[in-house]
């Protein structure tokens, strides 16, 4: 019964973060984020950002830059996409 409980935890876990990085995806695509980059900015092993907080303020800061109005949990989830693909950071 405890291993049943376990996975199911486990599915939904991964389903919302799933949920996470596709909505950032969709916000990076419908953004004005490629105004101002390429997809060579992102990631580089010359970026400064070492930690995902950093990603998160750095998206924060573009979004406020960019008169983007996107709320919290949109610039987490930008953040999230942002990190699985290019930026590969641990938490």
């Amino acid at each position: 019964m405890l291993h049943s409980k376990i996975i199911i935890l486990m599915l939904l876990f991964v389903s919302f973060t799933y949920a996470e990085v596709t909505k950032g995806k969709q916000l990076f695509n419908e953004g004005s984020c490629l105004e101002c980059h390429n997809h060579e900015d992102f990631g580089t092993k010359k970026s400064k950002i070492k930690m995902f907080k950093q990603l998160e303020a750095r998206v924060q800061a573009c979004q406020l830059a960019g008169n983007d109005g996107l709320f919290d949990d949109e610039v987490h989830d930008l953040s999230k996409y942002l990190n699985k693909d290019f930026y590969k950071l641990k938490k």
